[in-house]
């Protein structure tokens, strides 16, 4: 004896949810990629390393760096290579900077000393346009999977 909550529409019913969480989590995370948002840059570099960080930003985000510590060599490159900051040999660096263009900034640390660097500050960066193709293959999917919910309703 079938029940009021057959199988049919049980089958359409978890479909239509999967579907929609499909396109909400994918929405969402399109929304974030496209978003800058402050990200630390605190960290250390040990004797003799080097560290490269390469915030994704735009025109107008601040960035807010000081290299405290070992003797380091700090550059400042643009997203079309053009040096904003360049320093060798120094213990104490400190530097802030307003992003003059859209893009993904290098900023590199090389320690030169015999101790630990120590790296604070802050900047914006926002996610990498190869992950939006994920992301929006995430809403494809909920829309076919939708799809098929609605084939299993009506059939």
């Amino acid at each position: 004896m079938p029940g009021p909550f057959t199988s049919k529409s049980r089958i359409f019913y978890i479909l239509i949810g999967a579907g929609v969480s499909f396109i909400v989590v994918g929405s969402a995370s399109v929304l974030y990629t496209l978003t800058p948002i402050p990200v630390s840059l605190n960290g250390t570099v040990e004797a003799g390393q080097s560290d490269s960080l390469t915030p994704n930003m735009i025109a107008g985000n601040p960035v807010m760096l000081s290299v405290r510590g070992s003797n380091a060599s700090i550059e400042i490159v643009d997203p079309e290579n053009e040096v904003i900051r360049s320093v060798a040999n120094t213990a104490n660096f400190q530097y802030n900077f307003t992003a003059p263009k859209d893009g993904q900034y290098m900023i590199s640390i090389e320690n030169l000393g015999g101790s630990d660097l120590n790296i604070a500050g802050s900047a914006f960066t926002k996610g990498s346009q190869i992950a939006l193709g994920g992301q929006l293959m995430l809403i494809v999917t909920g829309i076919i999977v939708i799809g098929l919910g609605l084939r299993a309703k009506f059939r």
